[in-house]
């Protein structure tokens, strides 16, 4: 049985008359009668009642009409599906993000995608920094919204937006009073840095940072999320460095100071398997591109 077969039977029952639904098919009429002779010799039953003066469906084609239409509805929904999935518009994809991206540039990348793809299902899974890039590698998601690190060269990182570190101080504290903070005025600072298990690439550019302005940093607590750092902060524990985009955490207790020349930034970015052409994951790299131009339009 083939569905062209099915298609001729449905139309002929749908006109009750040869002739025009040989011309509604493009058609000659033989190929069509042939088509439906085929198909009754497949189904060992008879579809039609043929005479000069008309053509009517017997009960076995009365049966079959519901089911044939059925199929080819069925059909047309798979082809569609098809369509739309080798166009990234059906389909799934899993997105992970590290949860200052939540802060920043993952509203409003998810926000367009939601837009853009309404029949794709999206998960989207939160990490740590170092287990994101090797979900990303090890194909259990799709991609990463992250802060890029070293040593992933089977990684492709495209940038969405660059921040300025911001130091982070409890309220009324000394260094609060001017617009920046310097560096090496920081020396004798309690530091509450990221923990280096959960955040080592984060952990270790604090670290870095404060070599850099002549001092090893007094770290007297380690916490492994942003929340808890500022919360920490806010309790009085110590300072602490974080991305522009949190300086509205605990604005009742916490107050933010841009470094002083050289200040530094840190960026954000997509970060996806290096060569995976799948159509989900470019049309994703596709609005963070649009998202990143729109930012750096500000």
């Amino acid at each position: 049985m083939e569905l062209r077969h099915l298609r001729a039977f449905v139309t002929v029952a749908e006109e009750l008359h040869f002739s025009r639904a040989a011309a509604k098919l493009r058609l000659a009429q033989q190929p069509l009668s042939a088509q439906i002779k085929r198909l009754e010799t497949d189904l060992g039953v008879r579809l039609f009642e043929r005479t000069t003066r008309k053509v009517v469906l017997t009960p076995a084609g009365a049966a079959l009409l519901p089911e044939a239409r059925a199929a080819l509805e069925h059909v047309e929904i798979g082809a569609r599906a098809s369509r739309l999935a080798a166009q990234g518009a059906l389909g799934h994809l899993t997105v992970g993000y590290v949860s200052t991206t939540l802060y920043n540039v993952m509203p409003t990348t998810i926000r367009v995608f939601r837009e853009r793809f309404p029949d794709v299902e999206l998960t989207l899974r939160e990490f740590c920094p170092p287990q994101l890039e090797e979900a990303i590698l090890g194909g259990k998601v799709h991609a990463g919204l992250l802060i890029p690190q070293p040593g992933y060269p089977d990684l492709v990182v495209d940038p969405l937006v660059r921040e300025r570190v911001m130091v982070a101080l409890p309220k009324g504290h000394a260094l609060a009073q001017g617009e920046v903070v310097f560096l090496a005025a920081l020396a004798n600072e309690s530091i509450v840095n990221y923990d280096r298990e959960v955040a080592p690439g984060v952990h270790d550019d604090v670290i870095t940072l404060c070599r850099s302005g002549g001092f090893s940093p007094n770290v007297v607590q380690t916490a492994g999320n942003d929340q808890t750092v500022i919360g920490l902060v806010a309790a009085g524990l110590g300072v602490a460095f974080v991305s522009e985009c949190l300086s509205r955490v605990r604005e009742d207790a916490v107050v933010y100071r841009e470094l002083a020349a050289p200040s530094r930034t840190v960026e954000y970015g997509l970060a996806t398997r290096r060569g995976d052409r799948a159509p989900l994951v470019k049309g994703l790299r596709q609005i963070v591109r649009e998202v990143a131009r729109a930012v750096h339009a500000v």
